[in-house]
């Protein structure tokens, strides 16, 4: 009897492959909702970072007789001249030097935010090859050119539009339409700033796609969204050198949207 009752509740061959074809089933359909879950969770990541430097960028200027932090290029970095951060991933060294995020002597926004872990996208990459060794990388994040920019102007972004030094001065261009930091493609990243070309058809940054072909995107009234791209070519972001800084894209939509939200003609 106890033979035949343990024969009675054995799973035959067949059986056993119906379960495993069942599961299979359900694991491939749970498979995409878990990935969609996972990249959902990274742009919400990814959008509490920036908000994270949007209110930093607010408090600055509410602290300093609103006086937008200072945005721009110092080739080496320098104490003389802060601004935001610093450093230009051209050099490698400083893709993981973190005294350019977090040393006041060198960064305004470290006496705000004292984590290296609010300056990169989740999405992004979290090493950089240096020589042999691997680093971890500095920042995903960069700053609208036309905010706060002082120092020698970058004339390859040419004249004609107007630079903001101050949340006053902003009103001109509606701060809810304006553009303030923004996640970039991780090839493509360089100065703490992001150019837009405002008069002609080229990217001189481009922005990141890796949150569902699209960025994440704050603006100056503080709120922070996700925008997708609409044009193939700002997803691929292919260049020959990304640190030339001028890659032709004729009628690209989503150029002609981010100059739409940098800034406005003198």
């Amino acid at each position: 009897m106890r033979i035949e009752k343990q024969r009675a509740f054995a799973f035959t061959l067949v059986e056993l492959l119906v379960v495993i074809a069942i599961v299979a089933i359900l694991a491939s359909l749970l498979l995409p909702v878990l990935v969609r879950a996972r990249s959902l969770a990274k742009r919400v990541q990814c959008i509490n970072n920036q908000k994270q430097l949007s209110a930093a960028w607010l408090l600055y200027s509410g602290d300093n007789n609103e006086w937008l932090v200072a945005d721009g290029q110092s080739d080496p970095p320098t104490t003389t001249r802060k601004f935001w951060v610093q450093g230009a991933f051209y050099h490698v060294l400083d893709n993981s030097n973190y005294t350019l995020l977090l040393d006041p002597n060198f960064a305004l926004f470290a006496n705000y935010l004292r984590t290296r872990r609010v300056y990169l996208c989740p999405t992004d990459r979290d090493l950089v090859k240096i020589g042999d060794n691997w680093l971890p990388r500095l920042r995903s994040y960069a700053m609208n050119a036309y905010l706060g920019w002082e120092g020698p102007w970058d004339s390859r972004l040419g004249s004609g539009f107007r630079v903001f030094r101050k949340q006053s001065d902003l009103t001109a261009a509606v701060p809810a339409e304006t553009f303030s930091f923004l996640d970039v493609q991780p090839d493509s990243i360089c100065w703490p700033y992001f150019g837009v070309q405002m008069s002609r058809d080229s990217f001189f940054n481009f922005p990141g796609s890796s949150h569902n072909r699209g960025g994440v995107i704050a603006f100056a009234d503080g709120h922070v969204q996700h925008h997708r791209w609409q044009d193939a070519r700002t997803v691929t972001a292919s260049s020959t050198d990304y640190h030339r800084h001028d890659d032709p894209t004729t009628k690209n939509v989503d150029l002609a949207w981010l100059r739409s939200a940098a800034t406005v003609h003198q």
